[in-house]
C-alpha cells in the first residue's frame, strides 16, 4: 500500500517538477485572408511573438502567442484591415528526427479595425480559433520553426477567416 501511495505521489508531481525551460519565438510572414474577409483585403503580412512551455517526457506544450496582422485593400470601399490577437494553443510534437513536425489548434481573442472606407472604421473584439501544423529544428538554443495556420473568426455572422504563413526563430 505504501509503494502504491509512493507512486501515486510520484506521478501527480512530476509534471510539475519537470517542467521544461519556456521557448521564446519570434517570427512573421505572409497572411492570405479567406472567406468573407477576401471581399475588402489583399493578402498582408503579419509579427508573431510567443512563449511555449511544455513538459520533457510528453509530446505536448502549450503556447501562448501574439500577432499582429496588416492587410491592405486595394478595393476603395474598404479601409486597411488590422488584427491584434492574442492567442493560447495546445501544441502536440509528433516524433522526428532533425526536423520535429507538430500540430496546433487553439482559441484567441482577435481585435478587428476595419470596415468601409466611409464610415469611422470598425474596432471591436472577437473570439476566434485556429489550427494549424509546423515545423521545427534546433532543439538545444536557437532554433528555426515554420508553420501554417487556419483562423476562423465569426462576427454576426459574417465568417471572417485567414491563412497565415509564420517563419521565425526560437529560443
Amino acid at each position: 500500500m505504501r509503494r502504491l501511495l509512493l507512486v501515486i505521489t510520484f506521478l501527480i508531481s512530476a509534471p510539475s517538477v519537470a517542467w521544461a525551460q519556456p521557448r521564446v519565438m519570434f517570427g512573421g510572414g505572409f497572411t492570405n485572408p479567406q472567406g468573407d474577409l477576401r471581399e475588402s483585403a489583399d493578402p498582408g503580412w503579419h509579427i508573431d511573438a510567443g512563449v511555449q512551455i511544455g513538459i520533457p517526457t510528453l509530446p505536448v506544450s502549450l503556447r501562448g502567442d501574439g500577432q499582429l496582422h496588416r492587410l491592405a485593400s486595394s478595393n476603395n470601399d474598404y479601409r486597411d484591415t488590422e488584427f491584434l490577437s492574442g492567442a493560447v494553443s495546445v501544441v502536440f510534437t509528433l516524433p522526428g528526427v532533425g526536423l520535429e513536425p507538430y500540430l496546433l489548434a487553439g482559441l484567441g481573442s482577435y481585435r478587428f479595425n476595419g470596415g468601409l472606407a466611409v464610415t469611422e472604421g470598425i474596432q471591436r473584439s472577437d473570439t476566434g480559433y485556429h489550427g494549424g501544423f509546423g515545423v521545427v529544428t534546433g532543439q538545444l538554443g536557437l532554433g528555426f520553426f515554420a508553420e501554417v495556420r487556419y483562423v476562423r473568426i465569426d462576427q454576426d455572422g459574417v465568417a471572417m477567416s485567414m491563412t497565415p504563413l509564420t517563419l521565425g526563430f526560437r529560443l
